[in-house]
């Protein structure tokens, strides 16, 4: 297998969440730009970058993909800077389920990717700790890739 010679920037964007969405996206919008000014070409949101991460929450913050709120964002602002944009995840709605999806933009603003979370987070700690998000996110069911001008992911 070849490897390729050339090189491009990936910033990964981590921050702290509240309970106001569009303050949210906010933030990320100023992270990104961020991102940007430091020649990023990729730039990756964390998981549940629109709403506070926990099983109370999600159903409240849940948008359909690809018409919803956030979704919309993240395609202007990929459109606006040209890069690509990984929108880390969102709780996502159809129908009467729930799903934890992450979409993908191009530098045209375009839809290149949605993933469902297939591996849900389950945890029980005896005495400590039970979170599940299978008790109110269904699993995808399928891998997800894209192509960029460069290589694919």
């Amino acid at each position: 297998m070849e490897m390729s010679s050339r090189k491009f920037t990936l910033a990964l964007v981590q921050m702290l969440v509240g309970t106001n969405k569009a303050e949210n996206l906010k933030k990320a919008e100023h992270l990104i730009e961020k991102a940007v000014s430091k020649k990023a070409a990729v730039v990756a949101l964390g998981e549940c970058f629109n709403s506070p991460y926990g099983t109370p929450n999600f159903a409240q913050y849940a948008e359909k993909v690809p018409e919803g709120e956030t979704v919309r964002f993240l395609s202007e602002v990929a459109k606006k800077h040209g890069i690509y944009l990984i929108g880390g995840s969102i709780p996502e709605v159809e129908g009467s389920k729930l799903y934890n999806t992450c979409t993908v933009h191009g530098p045209d603003g375009s839809l290149l990717a949605k993933y469902r979370k297939i591996h849900l987070f389950d945890i029980n700690v005896p005495g400590r700790i039970v979170f599940k998000e299978s008790d109110i996110f269904n699993a995808g069911n399928q891998l997800v890739t894209f192509e960029t001008r460069k290589d694919n992911f």
